[in-house]
């Protein structure tokens, strides 16, 4: 009896071990599936860190490609820039000396413009006479045309407006008798005098006639007084504020 009781024990005892046995073979095998699972979540996770970390990685590549190619594009542009900033000092360089030289361009041309402004009046006034004896008295005073030029006004200066005016009208009063002076020639007569410094003698009608400050170019039978100036037929010439003649003025006399 003692026996069968010993082994009915030993028989529960094992079934009780092998169901213990089972659940902790149950449970280890859960334990490792689940442990499986785990890693296989980690791995993937693992991996898409890594393919994260690979695109951040070459993103900093392309950043630093980018930032090189910016810095060689500032260091082009600086370049650049220190060029443009040499060229504007030297072209300001250049200002200011073409500034200076026009300044002194200017200066000599103001002086020239003074030197010769009493020629350039004197020409002026020959434009009214072109076409005239009295144009042509001129040019034959001064040995060249009267075209207007910087070469004339050196002429006219070199021979003296004083000169050329007394030539001219010693030339235009020999042909004064049958060639009276036109209106245009007569009209700008004190424009030139005033140019060249002189000014004009013009005896009225009536007054007497007198060889020392007068030359006789034709007489006339109208009824005046004998000896009387009937008509000036060219203005004299004088310096201005003298009483030097320089060219008699040629009359018209009465012979009664």
């Amino acid at each position: 009896m003692k026996e069968t009781f010993s082994a009915a024990l030993r028989a529960e005892i094992e079934a009780i071990v092998m169901r213990y046995e089972a659940l902790v073979s149950s449970r280890v095998e859960a334990a490792e599936r689940e442990g499986a699972r785990g890693t296989e979540a980690a791995e993937r996770e693992l991996a898409t860190l890594r393919a994260s970390l690979d695109g951040m990685a070459q993103e900093l590549a392309a950043l630093r490609s980018e930032r090189d190619t910016l810095a060689r594009e500032l260091a082009a542009l600086r370049s650049e820039r220190d060029g443009i900033a040499a060229q504007f000092e030297a072209s300001r360089g250049r200002v200011e000396s073409l500034e200076a030289e026009v300044r002194a361009g200017a200066a000599v041309a103001s002086a020239l413009e003074e030197q010769f402004s009493a020629e350039k009046r004197f020409v002026v006034a020959c434009a009214d006479v072109s076409g005239t004896m009295m144009e042509s008295a001129l040019c034959a005073a001064l040995g060249r045309d009267l075209s207007a030029s910087p070469a004339l006004y050196a002429a006219l200066k070199a021979k003296g407006l004083e000169g050329v005016l007394v030539g001219a009208f010693k030339e235009r009063g020999r042909a004064i008798a049958h060639a009276p002076l036109l209106e245009r020639e007569r009209a700008p007569l004190a424009a030139l005098a005033s140019a060249a410094g002189c000014e004009l003698v013009t005896p009225t009608a009536g007054t007497r006639f007198s060889a020392s400050s007068m030359e006789k170019a034709a007489t006339t039978s109208d009824p005046a007084e004998e000896g009387n100036v009937v008509e000036c037929m060219l203005p004299g010439l004088r310096r201005a504020g003298t009483e030097g003649m320089l060219v008699f003025p040629r009359v018209r006399v009465a012979t009664g």
